[in-house]
């Protein structure tokens, strides 16, 4: 029987296909059937694919576990280069991040800038804006650099001084009111130059360690040494203010102890030396016996006006009968508060002479600046300001503070 050729054509596929399935079935069996060494040898063939398929991804290990394996992949990081611990990745992030230092607001900073264009419009002044200045309670939103003061003639201040605009209006009208009239009227000419010695100082006030921050904290005071004018001539507050008042009566009051002492001495050692006026003085009723030992004291001044103060080596009594037997000197009782006087005056006389036309200005122009400022300061208040004016715009309830 003779096969036609398209039959044959359409089953030579189907036996293909046939002995593919077959040979795909057997080598099923073959694989399912592969002992466990023979799978061993087959995974150490090919490790990256099965490390691979089995590894979790990287970014699904928690925190505490990646810088585990951090720290054991670089071991060099576990240690510090000061030789300490190594920190702890959890107390690392739990730790707040550093507070950043207090500034002025931008509305507290503009406020403030916009209240000083005002105010160096209308006065005559050289000034430099300067940078906000924030240190804990110290500072200002808008200080300026001063560098001078006035018109016909300018006053230059030396150095420049970091203050307020509002402190800079008060000496612009303090030195145009009263300063520079005064200057002209005792120096006979005209200020130009401030000496500064103090302007803005983040510090307590004198003579306070824990309270009461400084008005120079707050660019609010100016300390002023002296005062040059155009003629060349200075007045300098420490040596142009003379003696102030307290140390005048301090060493009135350290000469007149030291008289007290020297008396004293004096008529212990007179009445050592004669037995018999002892004996008698120690005989006499109370009242003569204080009189025998009393000295007659006497003040001896120069023509330059220094002082020097004698005790006579005689005995002095006011009892005429005292005086008759021991041969003494018959005195009149001094009057109460005599010696303290006199030892006053002493002290008044030995002080220094500053050129008092110098002197005159001084004062006057810390008197004048005592109705402007909140504090003013001078070489009266106390040793700290012996040698400059303090002036400031400290607010005050009742009264301004004027020394």
């Amino acid at each position: 029987m003779t096969t036609s050729p398209s039959a044959g054509h359409d089953t030579r596929p189907s036996r293909l296909r046939k002995i593919a399935t077959t040979a795909i079935f057997v080598a099923s069996l073959l694989v399912g059937e592969m002992p466990a060494d023979a799978q061993a040898k087959q995974k150490a063939k090919h490790p990256a694919a099965e490390a691979t398929s089995t590894a979790e991804p990287a970014s699904q290990a928690p925190p505490a576990q990646a810088a585990s394996d951090a720290a054991k992949a670089n071991p060099a990081a576990q240690k510090p280069e000061d030789g300490g611990k190594p920190a702890d990745p959890a107390k690392t992030a739990a730790e707040p991040a550093p507070k950043a230092p207090p500034t002025w607001s931008a509305a507290e900073i503009a406020d403030a800038k916009a209240h000083c264009a005002v105010v160096l419009k209308r006065i005559h002044a050289v000034a430099m804006p300067h940078e906000p200045i924030k240190e804990g309670a110290c500072g200002t939103p808008a200080p300026i650099e001063l560098i001078s003061i006035g018109q016909n003639p300018q006053v230059a201040l030396s150095p420049p001084a970091i203050v307020t605009c509002d402190l800079a209006e008060s000496l612009v009208n303090w030195f145009e009111g009263d300063v520079q009239p005064l200057a002209r009227k005792h120096l006979k000419s005209e200020i130009i130059t401030i000496q500064t010695m103090s302007s803005y100082s983040c510090r307590n006030a004198y003579g306070r360690k824990k309270t009461k921050l400084s008005e120079h904290g707050l660019a609010n005071a100016l300390d002023i040494g002296g005062f040059v004018t155009a003629s060349t001539k200075t007045a300098d507050v420490l040596q142009d203010w003379g003696k102030p008042q307290r140390q005048i009566l301090a060493e009135a009051a350290a000469e007149q102890r030291a008289a007290e002492e020297a008396a004293a001495k004096a008529a212990g050692t007179a009445i050592a030396a004669n037995p018999a006026q002892a004996a008698l003085a120690s005989a006499l009723p109370s009242t003569a016996g204080a009189a025998v030992t009393s000295l007659a004291r006497s003040t001896i001044i120069d023509g330059v006006g220094d002082a020097e103060i004698v005790a006579t080596p005689t005995l002095a009594t006011s009892d005429p009968v005292v005086a008759n037997k021991l041969g003494g000197p018959l005195v009149k009782p001094a009057k109460k508060g005599s010696s303290v006087q006199k030892t006053s005056q002493v002290g008044a006389r030995s002080t220094s002479n500053p050129d008092p036309e110098i002197k005159a200005f001084l004062r006057e122009a810390h008197t004048a600046a005592c109705r402007i400022f909140g504090t003013t300061l001078g070489p009266e208040a106390n040793e700290d300001h012996r040698n400059h004016f303090h002036i400031d715009m400290a607010q005050r309830k009742f009264t301004k503070i004027c020394d």
